[in-house]
Order: structure tokens, then C-alpha cells, then sequence
């Protein structure tokens, strides 16, 4: 099995993951035909399981052991337990501490294989920081940013990252394969230099063998697109818990009024672009220029997710009705995120459809920004009716009883 394989068998493990885990979200907790099924906003499964695990949430944590296989999803994830099967495990940060007697599969921003961990099979790990501190008995397969390996492998070793480092305990019994933008001095404690091949990593150029040319490819382009789709999950995880309100607005301000969401969209993101060449013709708001570009692309990014998740949420519960928990929200987002990114490979029409899906997001953004300043200033209108201004003081009012007064004299 290559590395692409390897890794899609990964995100599929994921998927299926988070299926199972909505059919438990009533009960958090759910053993059925000898599997175990946890899903929450925070999810601690401490009971044992005597077949396969599954567990998700935002943060996900198996503390029990495993009979069988374990598969993890979340934002924090993390894995204490002794599994006798198979360790699959997605999120923005992995850690695992506890030992695995099958492979283990892992993608995420940040991974680490902790000392107390033991992997008795292969490890295939793709994340933009990976740091390996206990044993693999397997062969090891690695794709990243910055790699720091700190433990013996005893298997073959292929690695593609910009950093690569070894610690003082790491050691290689089998071949080491390593592609990299510059050559790195390993030491001869972790492998002899005969059984080191390097392949320069380029932008222009990739590796001269065919079928290794095939595999680092494939498994950029898969590395890189999990690490998106955690990154993207993890801040939806984070508006529809922190924000739940406002977004399911938005949402329904997307799908309620589409036409209006685009138009309003159009407008918002004209007026962005439009800041910049504003700004330099005014010389004096030059220095503004790095925030009007921070706001575009952090306002395109929330854009598209909040589009996203209100296309796939309509679609989803338009063919079967869903709760709306966090997990099905998660998965019909995942869902939808990988949908649009294969749009991105048809040609003209998928980069049509991406700009539409930015467009309706912005625009139910823009409309519900618009909507709750006029609410504002419609509340600070009525409070000024309310208070009425101040009335100057009376007249004096004369007492009848007080004698009138006297003529003045000549």
C-alpha cells in the first residue's frame, strides 16, 4: 500500500468515524453489536471497549483500552489507552501516550508521539509538526513540515519534510529514504551513511524515479488538503460552539434569501478590493493597506465556510432530516468541504462555483452585520424618545393669602 493509500484509508476512517458517532449523540456513550460509540463537545471515553472504538468531538480522549481498532476525530485529540488493533486519529493536535499493537494513522496540524506510547506496527503520520518519541517496531512513513524523530524505528524510514532533525535517541534499523530541501547531516548512532538515500525537494523539480515521483506528489497534495479540512473543522468547531446563534442566522439568512445574499456579497467583496487602490490614491491611508488585506482574507475565509456549511446543511437535511447536533453539523461541513474542493478540477465552471459559494457567504455576513447596526440605531433612537428633555422651572405661583402690592409712591 503507497503513501496516498495509506492516507486516504486514514480520512475514510474518519468519515466513518464521525457517521457512527451521530447515531450516538443522544446518548454520548452508545455499545452496539460489541463496538463502542462516544461523540461530544468534550468526549472522555474511560470504559473499555471489547471491540472497535469510535470517539469525537472537540476534544476527543480515549482513556479505556480497545480490543480491536480506535478511530479519533476531533480538534484535541488524544489517546491514553492500550488498543490491540489499529490507531486512526485526526485532529488539529494528536498526542498519543498509550500503545498500539497495529499501525497507527495520524494527520493534523500538530502530532506527537509521546515517550509512554509504543507502536508495535507501521506509523504513517501526516501533520505540519510531527515529533516521534517512542518506539515504532513497523516501518515509518512521514510527511511534513518540521519533523523531530527522538525514538528507534525498526523498520524502513521515508520522510518528506523542510525540517528534519534527530535526537539523541533516535535510530533507523532498516533503509532511510528522506526528501528535503537540503541534505542533512545525520549522525551515525541513528544509521549508517550507506543506507541513506536523499532526494532534493524543489518547487521546479520532483525526485527522478517515476513511482516515487507519483508517491511524494500524492501525498503533498493529500497532506495538505487534511490539514486544511482539520484546520477549517476545527473553526467551525469554534463559532458553532462559542457563536451558535449568530451563525445559525447567517445560515438562514443564506439559504432564506440567496439572491439577496449574493448581491450584497458582490458589493461587500467590491468594496474590500476596492479599499486598496483607495487607500493609495490618498497617500495618508497607505499604512492601512496590510489590515484591508487581513480583513479580505480572513473575511474570504469565513465566507466560504459559512457558505459551505449552509449549502451542505440544506442539502443534507433536504434529504433526510438530522438533528441539529454538533457532530452532523461537523460532518455535513466535511462533507461539503471536500465537495468543493473537487469542484476546484473542473475547468472554468468549478472556479465559477467557488466564487458564487464566497460571494452568498459574504453577502449573509454583510446582511447581518447591516441588520444589527440599524437594530442598534433604531434602540438608541427609542431611548432618546423615552427620555424626555428637561422642562424649565415654574413660575412662581403667588399665595392668595399674601397682601397685594402696594402702589409706589410718587
Amino acid at each position: 500500500m503507497n503513501g496516498l493509500t495509506r492516507i486516504l484509508a486514514t480520512a475514510l476512517a474518519v468519515l466513518t468515524l464521525g457517521s457512527a458517532a451521530a447515531m450516538a449523540d443522544d446518548d454520548k456513550i452508545m455499545v452496539f453489536g460489541g463496538d463502542t460509540y462516544a461523540s461530544g463537545t468534550t468526549t472522555v471515553l474511560n470504559q473499555d471497549s471489547p471491540r472497535n472504538a469510535f470517539v469525537a468531538g472537540a476534544t476527543a480522549r480515549i482513556d479505556g483500552s480497545v480490543g480491536r481498532d480506535a478511530l479519533l476525530a476531533g480538534a484535541r485529540v488524544r489517546s491514553n489507552a492500550s488498543v490491540n488493533g489499529d490507531l486512526y486519529a485526526a485532529g488539529f493536535s494528536v498526542r498519543i501516550d498509550g500503545t498500539v499493537a497495529g499501525d497507527l494513522s495520524a494527520a493534523g496540524a500538530d502530532i506527537e508521539v509521546g515517550p509512554d506510547a509504543a507502536v508495535s506496527g507501521n506509523a504513517r503520520l501526516a501533520g505540519g509538526s510531527v515529533a516521534i518519541n517512542a518506539p515504532i517496531a513497523g516501518s515509518l512513513l512521514v510527511g511534513s513540515g518540521d519533523l523531530m524523530l527522538n525514538a528507534a524505528v525498526s523498520g524502513d524510514v521515508r520522510i518528506m519534510g523542510d525540517d528534519i532533525a534527530f535526537g539523541p535517541d533516535a535510530t533507523i534499523g532498516g533503509m532511510l529514504t528522506y526528501y528535503a530541501p537540503d541534505e542533512v547531516a545525520i549522525p551515525e548512532s541513528v544509521i549508517a551513511a550507506d543506507k541513506v538515500t536523499f532526494h532534493k525537494l524543489t518547487h521546479e523539480a520532483a525526485p527522478v524515479e517515476e513511482d516515487e515521483t507519483e508517491i511524494v506528489s500524492d501525498t503533498t497534495v493529500v497532506a495538505s488538503f487534511i490539514s486544511m479540512l482539520v484546520f477549517m473543522l476545527a473553526l467551525a468547531t469554534v463559532f458553532l460552539v462559542l457563536a451558535p446563534q449568530r451563525t445559525e442566522a447567517a445560515r438562514t439568512r443564506l439559504i432564506t434569501r440567496p439572491f439577496a445574499s449574493l448581491g450584497c456579497g458582490f458589493v461587500a467583496l467590491s468594496t474590500l478590493f476596492g479599499a486598496v487602490p483607495l487607500a493609495l490614491m490618498t497617500i495618508i491611508a497607505i499604512p492601512l493597506i496590510p489590515f484591508i488585506i487581513l480583513a479580505t482574507v480572513v473575511g474570504w475565509t469565513f465566507a466560504y465556510l459559512l457558505a459551505v456549511y449552509a449549502l451542505s446543511w440544506w442539502v443534507v437535511t433536504s434529504i433526510k432530516p438530522l438533528k441539529p447536533s454538533l457532530v452532523n453539523r461537523l460532518l455535513a461541513i466535511a462533507g461539503g468541504l471536500v465537495l468543493m474542493s473537487l469542484l476546484h478540477y473542473l475547468p472554468f465552471f468549478g472556479w465559477i462555483a467557488n466564487i458564487i459559494v464566497v460571494l452568498l457567504g459574504f453577502g449573509a455576513m454583510a446582511a447581518l452585520c447591516g441588520h444589527g447596526m440599524m437594530a442598534r440605531r433604531e434602540r438608541r433612537k427609542a431611548d432618546v424618545i423615552e427620555t424626555p428633555p428637561p422642562h424649565p422651572p415654574a413660575a412662581a405661583t403667588p399665595d392668595p393669602t399674601d397682601p397685594p402690592d402696594e402702589p409706589p409712591r410718587a
